[in-house]
């Protein structure tokens, strides 16, 4: 599903209301909601609506979709992004975030969160209830890039790319389409990519697959 808006603050009204929309049918359904969020410059509009919205964020469970293999203080962190734009201005018990830790490996990393992760969905029909995503000019997703060289694990590295900085820890296709509900909040700018991912050229961003929804506004602004 394609939703278009017509400027960016109703991108972003709209995101922010999908968001609530889902919250609040399986917190009726099951008494929680567990979902992955993505970091980047994007989701920072989201992030300014959901901590205004009335949600009891004791029943939500937040998961990262990638990190950066960097120190959380560091400024391009996507942990850092949350914390310093949701996490530190929502009554949020610290045991419902489940963060990519920065330790002493890029592989030391990623399998303390694989495990995590598995931990969480073990047992479970689908992995989260719901993922935010993004996608770039080079139509990839998370940090799942046209070089990886696993995409399909629970939890996967990322290493360095000419057009990528850092290496990088993304949760996998295999989880990303066991979500129940995927949402890919898009700018204006990325029109051309989104056309051809769905017209059925592989990109990354075109492997995620079932409830998907696009929305991305019209206007520049």
């Amino acid at each position: 599903m394609v939703i278009k808006t017509r400027n960016e603050k109703d991108l972003f009204d709209r995101s922010a209301e999908i968001f609530m929309e889902e919250y609040k049918n399986y917190l009726s359904e099951k008494g929680s909601f567990s979902v992955a969020l993505s970091g980047g410059n994007t989701p920072k509009e989201l992030f300014k609506r959901l901590v205004k919205m009335e949600i009891n964020w004791e029943n939500v469970e937040i998961f990262m979709v990638d990190e950066r293999y960097l120190p959380p203080t560091h400024v391009d962190s996507n942990n850092r992004l949350l914390w310093d734009n949701l996490f530190s201005k929502i009554n949020i018990p610290i045991e419902n975030i489940k963060t990519i830790k920065y330790m002493e490996s890029l592989e030391i990393s990623r399998l303390e969160y694989e495990k995590e992760v598995e931990d969480f969905i073990k047992g479970k029909k689908k992995s989260f209830d719901f993922i935010v995503l993004g996608m770039g000019k080079d139509g990839h997703t998370a940090s799942l890039f046209s070089d990886n060289l696993d995409m399909e694990g629970t939890v996967v590295p990322s290493l360095e790319g000419k057009d990528h900085k850092y290496n990088r820890i993304s949760l996998g296709l295999g989880v990303i389409n066991s979500c129940r509900k995927k949402l890919f909040i898009l700018k204006n700018d990325k029109k051309e990519i989104l056309e051809l991912v769905l017209s059925g050229k592989k990109f990354p961003a075109s492997f995620v697959k079932g409830n998907v929804i696009y929305i991305i506004n019209e206007e520049d602004k």
